[in-house]
């Protein structure tokens, strides 16, 4: 017979919410690689370059709070919830493993497209390898920020 929890319920939506938040994040930030990027690799440079700019911008009002805020969360649970607090912790600390590798490899390649969108034939790397680059980098946000929501998952379901 299953005792029941004794986790508040006011945890258990902070749990929810952090979980729905990363695997549904984790879904869009995947699929921009996945989908969006091959399609536009279909078009030509300039083009490529200028809708590529546009379509990150947009990701980046939509995704950047739903990215980071269960970081917080699982920080929160970790000291809430001291018997899963390495669970939660391990969580918050791959969510937020986005921060500095969005701000060490995705921003200069995202500049890098903003440049080409002006200057289609500045630099060595033409719009297509510069989208290509980024789309395989992009995964490694996709496949953090799901294990992230695994991890929070299984800690609020143990």
């Amino acid at each position: 017979m299953s005792t029941p929890s004794t986790t508040p319920p006011s945890l258990r939506a902070l749990q929810a919410t952090s979980i729905a938040l990363l695997t549904s994040t984790a879904g869009l930030s995947a699929s921009i690689s996945i989908f969006v990027i091959p399609r536009l690799m279909e078009s030509p440079p300039q083009l490529l370059a200028s809708q590529f700019t546009r379509a990150i911008q947009s990701a980046h009002r939509f995704l950047v709070f739903p990215l980071v805020l269960p970081g917080f969360l699982h920080a929160y649970l970790a000291y809430r919830l001291p018997s899963k607090a390495r669970l939660y912790a391990l969580a918050a600390v791959l969510t937020f493993s986005n921060l500095p590798w969005t701000r060490a490899v995705m921003i200069p390649l995202n500049r890098k497209m903003e440049r080409r969108a002006v200057y289609p034939d500045e630099g060595p790397e033409n719009a297509h390898e510069v989208a290509d680059k980024w789309a395989t980098r992009n995964l490694y946000r996709g496949v953090v920020t799901f294990v992230a929501g695994c991890i929070g998952l299984y800690a609020a379901l143990s």
